[in-house]
């Protein structure tokens, strides 16, 4: 187990952590997770072996293994928007806003709807 843990800690040390994405950044989600799977204390042999495969998915994810492997020729996106682009829409600040606006479309229907809806009496 404690091979286990000192491979998680090296790999966990190289994963990136996005300061602006508190709350919802991936590398903090495996690092609370590591903490949480490893003060159990002893794993019996199924948890070694999906221990293991967990190592092994995690390091191709950090070490970019696929993207390195099968190079993109597009650069297109399904969205149609930038590596740049995507990070601020992603940002907090631009979630935030958007809530915002979502709350005052919404609340601008109700208002619509109430002034359409005949009163009963």
């Amino acid at each position: 187990m404690a091979s286990f843990y000192k491979r998680y800690l090296l790999l966990l040390q190289s994963w990136p952590l996005d300061k602006s994405k508190v709350g919802k950044d991936l590398g903090q989600h495996i690092r609370d997770q590591v903490k949480l799977a490893f003060a159990k204390g002893d794993l019996n042999q199924v948890d070694e072996e999906r221990c293991e495969r967990y190592y092994n998915s995690l390091r191709r994810i950090a070490t970019n293994t696929h993207n390195t492997s099968y190079k993109r020729s597009l650069t297109s996106t399904a969205s149609g928007l930038s590596q740049e682009h995507c990070n601020l829409a992603l940002s907090p600040e631009f979630l935030e806003y958007w809530k915002e606006e979502d709350r005052n479309l919404i609340s601008k229907l109700f208002r619509k709807q109430r002034k359409n809806v005949p009163e009963e009496n």
